[in-house]
């Protein structure tokens, strides 16, 4: 049986515990507030019992399809609500009339972990395009798309015949070098002997300098009368005679000692003149080697623009094109785009899950390696890769994927997430409120929160009297049901919330901040 209710809000008590429905509401146990214009329908119940469900307050009943039947029904059922108001309810009615049965939680220090789930696309961790470094002619090649390579394998040769003739004419000039060393050292050893040969000559003449010299002085001591005059003058000029051949020999050693010095500098150069040769050597020897293109890793050739004869030349504006590209097989990167919302909480060595819908049959773990610390500006998101590797070959470059990385935040204060309700729009913005029961009554409680999961919110301010404070970790707060709640109603905490009270009191200064 269907009726039609006209009224603001009532309240509806029935004389058993019967289970009813309203036409566009979920299915509740009386007794329960429900809107004007709902339709009220007793299932599986005589009549008699359906006029004594009384409605207590001003409410009319309008049959939806007027028939003498429910017309008799709701003449006694008016009656009966008649009765009823004028009988005096007992306090303990009113007070259930007036109170709210809730039940109550307080902030506690938790872990927090979500997951966070996006799109993802793997690349090679490391991909080389291979490109001559001089210009020369394909003379072969070697390896195709789809080969394995190992690192050296040659892939190409380049036939360069201008460079081969400019290697061996600096090797010849190597050669050159050296013989020009060997003459320099065997003149510095001649000069080094004519050296000692001046010396030689500079001591017979300091000793035949010294003779005179003792031969003057004698002749010189002696009387006019003994010694002639003529031996005095000969001897005088054998003394300077003397003099002068040791000069003579100081002049020719000094000359000696100069060559020496020229001769050894000559050396000198020339086994510069070997360095630079053999410098020039290598590096010709280093271009003709480019005209070798070998593989940088081991890995797998994923591209190829060759042909046997072509004409080839490092790039250009013109010419963009590898030769090859080459890419490593062994390890993936896995790129995922994380959201700002959670940006922040995304840390190296984070775990990950990759799912990759083709390859149904298995995951991948791995771990967040490393982000890009900033966030792209057009999109608003960090880039954050994470290194997978691929033994078996499964992973291609290219393939897409879903990444889901799970983040956790330690000792944070929070609430379940049925404690804490969000009302606004979009152009307004949006406010975040909790009840918190004080003295039997609920007080409505802007907050800000943190981060979330599936099971509770961090909390870190709460607005008292216009202004923001922390939360103690005390608050007796409302948890589900609380979109029915008004910032003043009346409300009692659920006996079973009230036997357990002294246990949830102590629980909450276990996670009081102060003794975390």
């Amino acid at each position: 049986m269907t009726w039609h209710l006209k009224s603001r809000r009532f309240i509806l008590h029935a004389v058993e515990d019967e289970t009813f429905t309203v036409a566009g509401a979920e299915r509740q146990r009386c007794p329960g507030r429900y809107r004007a214009g709902a339709s009220l329908r007793l299932r599986n119940q005589p009549p008699f019992l359906v006029a004594k469900c009384l409605i207590v307050g001003r409410v009319k009943y309008i049959p939806i399809k007027p028939t003498l039947f429910r017309i008799w029904v709701s003449a006694w059922a008016v009656l009966l609500a008649g009765f009823a108001g004028c009988e005096k309810p007992s306090p303990t009615s009113l007070e259930a009339k007036k109170a709210t049965e809730i039940t109550v939680v307080c902030p506690q220090h938790s872990s927090l972990q979500w997951t966070v789930r996006q799109p993802a696309y793997i690349e090679a961790f490391e991909e080389t395009p291979i490109v001559p470094k001089i210009a020369g002619y394909v003379k072969k090649w070697h390896m195709d798309i789809g080969d394995h390579v190992k690192k050296g394998e040659v892939l190409a040769e380049l036939w360069v015949p201008d460079l081969v003739a400019d290697l061996n004419q600096k090797k010849t000039e190597v050669e050159q070098s050296r013989k020009m060393l060997e003459v320099a050292e065997c003149h510095l050893a001649s000069v080094a002997a004519s050296v000692e040969e001046a010396r030689a000559g500079l001591g017979r003449a300091q000793a035949n300098c010294k003779f005179w010299q003792a031969q003057f002085e004698r002749i010189s001591s002696l009387d006019r009368t003994v010694i002639d005059q003529q031996v005095k003058e000969e001897t005088r000029n054998q003394l300077q005679s003397a003099e002068a051949g040791m000069k003579e020999a100081e002049a020719k050693v000094t000359r000696s000692e100069a060559d020496r010095k020229e001769s050894e500098a000559v050396r000198n150069k020339s086994r510069v003149d070997i360095a630079v040769a053999e410098a020039a050597r290598e590096k010709m020897r280093t271009l003709v080697d480019y005209a070798t293109l070998t593989a940088p890793y081991d890995g797998v050739v994923t591209r190829r623009h060759i042909n046997t004869g072509d004409f080839v030349q490092p790039p250009s504006a013109a010419q963009n094109d590898p030769l090859y590209v080459v890419q490593r097989r062994d390890l993936m990167r896995v790129f995922a785009e994380v959201p700002e919302t959670d940006a922040v909480w995304v840390q190296d060595g984070d775990p990950v899950k990759i799912h990759i819908p083709v390859i149904k049959d298995r995951d991948f773990a791995g771990t967040v390696k490393r982000t890009s610390y900033s966030l792209r500006r057009q999109s608003r998101t960090l880039l954050a890769e994470i290194d997978i590797p691929n033994p078996a070959d499964f992973l291609r470059p290219g393939m897409y994927a879903y990444a889901a990385i799970e983040v956790e935040r330690r000792d944070v204060l929070s609430l379940p997430t049925a404690a804490v309700a969000t009302q606004g729009e979009v152009n307004e913005g949006y406010q975040n409120f909790c009840f918190v029961v004080e003295n039997g009554k609920v007080r409505r409680t802007l907050v800000e929160v943190g981060a979330h999961d599936e099971r509770r919110v961090e909390v870190l301010k709460k607005q008292v009297q216009g202004t923001w404070r922390d939360f103690t970790g005390e608050e007796d707060v409302v948890e589900g049901e609380i979109s029915s709640l008004a910032d003043g109603q009346k409300v009692h905490i659920s006996a079973d919330v009230k036997q357990s009270q002294s246990h949830r009191t102590a629980h909450c200064m276990d996670n009081s901040p102060g003794e975390t």
